[in-house]
């Protein structure tokens, strides 16, 4: 019998779980130990497996591939009994032996084997039917919309959010981030919050109020700016600056234009914020929008140096909650407790493509040429990642992550 989407979901949910519980239980082996070779040495344990085992924490994409990659049920207890006579972590081995367990009784629950197993995930990934469950999910997010658009009284007909990383020229452990965030169509009733911007970086001593950004300015190097874009924001937007939370890394905005839309837009530089994965031991990066007003169309882009690029794995998924990720902590594989089934679809675009430049009447083109003006670096030396997505999820965040090597 074909596997059920809920099942699906289900079980991926225990491949992500395997693989974080095994990767963290093969840190902890000896260096010479954490190659195929080594491992099946230093454990006396077979290399096929060794290899496999491996392969599901390096080389997969989601916790489907994971149990597909991963050994037998067999090989996963021999495992385990081999690395209990090796190494005295009771913790991580009652973990691992749980997760094994759970697997094993997931695989009686769908399957009769763990190779009949592998190919009932193998086929419903071929045959699954992505644009009637795109319909499904779309239906289900706008419905969230409108019932969290009455609740809050307010509402953004789109967001618009780029981030431009490369490394920090100043400072080698920090990636340089330059990001700009545009809302279109806000709207929000005499009930409704103040309109306030969050942000992540504590705010500089002496801040009082964020700058006046044009397409004059240009960068500051290693100074940690926000302010507020002229040409791509309300005019009443400046005069309605109201007041700012340190302790939240927030500005808020008090009656601008009620009853009526406006649009807001921002720009933010962060220089030592993010951790440079190239030098740094976690080699995970992460950019993230996270939606605290409903909106009706969320595009969101990623600018990566070539550099970078061409040593990273990239992958994105739909978070519940804004918690801020701890920056030089984040693994791409300990996410999976937070995100949800959803997940949006990545593309890659070519500066020079239709789409680099209008998205569903989004001048996303101009505002990307607006960014790399300010932040004088050039567009070609750069590999964009998109993501769209119709009525994302009130009080979710929506993350691309970055896995370097």
């Amino acid at each position: 019998m074909p596997l059920k989407k809920e099942d699906i979901v289900a079980l991926g949910r225990t491949g992500e779980n395997l693989k974080n519980v095994l990767r963290h239980l093969i840190a902890k082996f000896p260096q010479a130990a954490q190659s195929i070779s080594g491992m099946s040495a230093w454990l006396d344990y077979n290399r096929s497996n060794c290899q496999r085992l491996l392969n599901a924490i390096q080389k997969s994409d989601n916790g489907q591939q994971v149990l597909c990659l991963l050994p037998g049920i067999s090989g996963l207890e021999e495992f385990i009994v081999k690395v209990s006579a090796q190494l005295q972590e009771a913790q991580l081995m009652l973990e691992a032996e749980k997760a094994v367990q759970v697997f094993n009784l997931q695989i009686k629950q769908y399957a009769r084997s763990h190779a009949e197993l592998k190919r009932l995930l193998t086929d419903a990934q071929g045959c699954a039917d992505e644009n009637n469950q795109a319909f499904t999910a779309e239906n289900k997010r706008k419905q969230h919309f409108l019932s969290s658009k009455q609740l809050l009284d307010s509402s953004v007909d789109s967001l618009f959010a780029c981030h431009v990383l490369t490394e920090n020229s100043f400072d080698k452990a920090f990636l340089q981030e330059v990001a700009l965030v545009s809302k279109r169509g806000i709207t929000r009733s005499k009930e409704a919050p103040p309109f306030v911007q969050f942000y992540t970086h504590p705010n500089p001593e002496g801040f009082t109020a964020p700058d006046q950004i044009t397409a004059d300015s240009y960068i500051e190097n290693n100074q940690f700016r926000i302010g507020i874009i002229e040409e791509f924001s309300d005019p009443a937007l400046k005069q309605a600056y109201s007041s700012y939370s340190a302790s939240n890394s927030a500005i808020v905005f008090n009656d601008v234009n009620e009853g009526g839309p406006f649009d807001a837009s921002f720009l933010f530089t962060n220089p030592d914020e993010l951790a440079n994965p190239l030098v740094h031991p976690s080699q995970c990066s992460s950019t993230s929008i996270s939606i605290k007003n409903p909106t009706e169309k969320l595009v969101m882009m990623v600018f990566l140096d070539k550099k970078l690029d061409m040593r990273s794995s990239v992958n994105v998924g739909c978070y519940l909650g804004n918690q801020k990720v701890e920056e030089g902590k984040l693994r791409a594989d300990e996410l999976w407790t937070e995100r949800l089934a959803e997940f949006p679809e990545l593309n890659v675009l070519h500066a020079s493509s239709p789409r680099a430049k209008n998205i569903a009447g989004l001048a996303v083109g101009e505002m990307t040429d607006y960014l790399f003006n300010f932040a004088r670096l050039n567009k070609d030396d750069f590999v964009c990642y998109m993501v769209e997505v119709n009525f994302p999820i009130w009080s979710s965040t929506y993350r691309i992550y970055f896995e370097h090597s």
